[in-house]
């Protein structure tokens, strides 16, 4: 079976899923809209010879179910189709770095990344019904990383430059990076607290204003407290 074959084969299959999962759906209509385009871009892959090239009605067809997948709350993840086109154009889907700062997103995202592989594998196997399981446990790989994604989006990653809180009165300020809250008087460390890693900003100024000097530094801070009254 050649690309274009494989690619009719696995549009064919997904727009029999969608189009399963419309009847009572409140997002009918765009449903309805994704099965049929895909049915169109089933055709045109099977009508294309002697090019490697994924065929422009083909890819207009996929662009079309691609809009309405991310025009409303399918549960049908735009990426997935890319699972069809990907035979034709090379351009295989991945999961993007999420780069997460909690350690439960982390383990989170290495789940989905294991089971991507997995899944990947058995894609094109020739049983029909296994072809099938595979596109609907793609669809919900998809949709639980897309739910990652926002998480991590709220929590941070772990690449990001600390956010900085300067009050408008007295000498302390600190630096939040997600999970770790560092807060300064003046140009000493005062204390370094873990936060949960939603916490609000409102929680953090808080913070800010409470925060009892660890043991360590409040012995470096007196000893430059009596520095400075020494040479006054």
């Amino acid at each position: 079976m050649n690309t274009h074959a494989k690619a009719a084969t696995r549009a064919q299959l997904l727009a029999e899923i969608v189009r399963g999962r419309a009847q009572d759906h409140p997002e009918a209509n765009a449903l309805r809209t994704i099965a049929r385009n895909l049915k169109r871009a089933a055709t045109e892959l099977r009508k294309a010879t002697g090019t490697d090239r994924l065929p422009d009605e083909a890819d207009q067809a996929l662009w079309r179910a691609r809009m309405a997948a991310a025009r409303a709350e399918t549960g049908i993840p735009a990426a997935v189709i890319d699972h069809v086109s990907a035979l034709a154009t090379g351009y295989a889907p991945d999961l993007p770095d999420l780069l997460p700062a909690d350690p439960e997103h982390v383990r989170q995202e290495n789940e989905l990344r294991a089971r991507f592989l997995d899944l990947s594998r058995h894609l094109d196997a020739r049983d029909e019904d296994v072809a099938n399981a595979v596109l609907v446990a793609l669809i919900r790989l998809h949709s639980d990383y897309d739910r990652l994604a926002a998480e991590v989006a709220v929590h941070g990653r772990a690449d990001q430059a600390p956010t900085t809180y300067r009050p408008h009165e007295g000498s302390r300020t600190a630096a939040h990076l997600p999970g770790h809250l560092t807060v300064f008087d003046g140009g000493l460390i005062l204390t370094e607290l873990a936060v949960p890693f939603d916490i609000s900003p409102g929680e953090i100024w808080q913070l800010i204003k409470t925060a009892q000097p660890a043991r360590d530094t409040a012995a470096a801070f007196i000893a430059n407290l009596g520095a400075e009254l020494a040479a006054a």
